[in-house]
């Protein structure tokens, strides 16, 4: 039987080593005119071994030409290798770029793209064990939680007992395999997801090391929770600074065009002016300062504004003197001298208008 064995090897390396023999001859057979064949079928890299054995094809038009085929195959896998992956076929991707990259095996864009998707693949095998395994372990959880209720109620059948100590020897195993996905997330930074596979890997059998691990998760929650209300303390201080320069040069503006129109006797300039200061810098002595000037101004315009529109008025120039103290409504409207006069005129003047129109009959 030995012998039997050794001869079949024997044989089976023959093949193998025909094989490839096979494969280099027809390689080393490649003639002038294979190569538009070898374009066409993608065999860049025998095409390239081809030019550079027969100088007649060794042209800057043929190097040139192979070049541009060769990049728009390399741009055609590449699109499909991207729409495989968009369509979750990471497999059949990475098949497309390891066909690929047999023939153009210098493309770093192919190469780079395989590494991705590969990387892409095994998180996603892994996503789909963790998922299997959670599930798992829900349901065997839920299972031994019915055991338990139903010992406390009656004693269990001998099959109940059988299949409960199945259980538990596949308890032991799923809380393993969970606590080393609970390991890999906390590597990723996943902290959520090991968090709950080392839950169940504890709940399933306990463990120093799932204690552990889920310790030091909460430590690094905690630290990170301490950091972000630090960094949203920092944050909220500096757009209350930044708010108070803002407002800080807002008033300033606004104390400087009050302050002008005070100057040039613009009471209802300096009024609007004024009152656009913000309310925390009210408070402020210069700008408190600014208002006391301001009032007494405004309150001297107003005397002066109320004294004319009397004297209008005794003269009967009723609608003249309404006009003159409006003019001192605008600067102070709740004023209740002014606010008196113009109401009491303009009773006058309907009472006048009632008198015309009862002359006119």
């Amino acid at each position: 039987m030995s012998r039997l064995i050794q001869i079949l090897a024997v044989c089976l390396l023959a093949m193998v080593t025909g094989c490839s023999q096979m494969e280099t001859l027809r390689i080393g057979q490649d003639r002038p005119e294979d190569l538009e064949p070898l374009i066409k079928q993608h065999e860049y890299a025998r095409a390239r071994q081809l030019t550079g054995k027969h100088p007649s094809l060794d042209t800057l038009e043929i190097q040139t030409w192979i070049t541009r085929q060769e990049s728009e195959y390399e741009a055609a896998v590449f699109t499909d290798a991207r729409s495989l992956e968009s369509n979750n076929d990471l497999l059949s991707a990475v098949q497309l770029l390891s066909s690929a990259l047999q023939k153009i095996p210098h493309s770093t864009l192919l190469r780079e793209l395989r590494s991705a998707i590969e990387h892409e693949r095994v998180d996603q095998l892994k996503i789909n064990e963790r998922e299997q395994l959670v599930s798992s372990a829900t349901y065997m959880l839920e299972q031994q939680q019915l055991y338990q209720n139903k010992i406390n109620l009656e004693s269990p059948s001998l099959g109940q007992r059988w299949e409960n100590k199945r259980n538990a020897k596949e308890a032991q195993a799923l809380s393993g395999k969970l606590l080393e996905h609970g390991q890999y997330a906390m590597q990723t930074d996943q902290l959520e997801i090991a968090e709950n596979c080392l839950n169940l890997s504890a709940a399933l059998k306990h463990s120093p090391e799932a204690d552990a691990l889920l310790s030091e998760i909460k430590t690094t929650k905690d630290s990170r929770k301490q950091v972000a209300q630090t960094q949203a303390s920092i944050k909220k201080k500096k757009k209350q600074q930044k708010v108070k320069r803002k407002q800080t040069n807002k008033t300033k503006v606004l104390m400087e065009e009050t302050q002008q129109a005070l100057s040039n006797d613009d009471l209802q300039v300096a009024r609007a002016a004024f009152v656009q200061i913000p309310p925390s810098a009210q408070l402020r002595k210069d700008v408190i300062a600014i208002q006391d000037n301001l009032d007494k101004a405004v309150g001297t315009r107003i005397d002066e504004l109320i004294t004319a529109g009397d004297a209008q008025y005794r003269a009967d120039n009723v609608l003249e003197a309404i006009r003159t103290w409006t003019k001192g409504l605008s600067l102070d409207p709740e004023n209740p001298e002014l606010r008196e006069r113009v109401e009491r005129a303009n009773r006058v003047l309907a009472r006048l208008e009632e008198l015309k129109r009862l002359q006119g009959k």
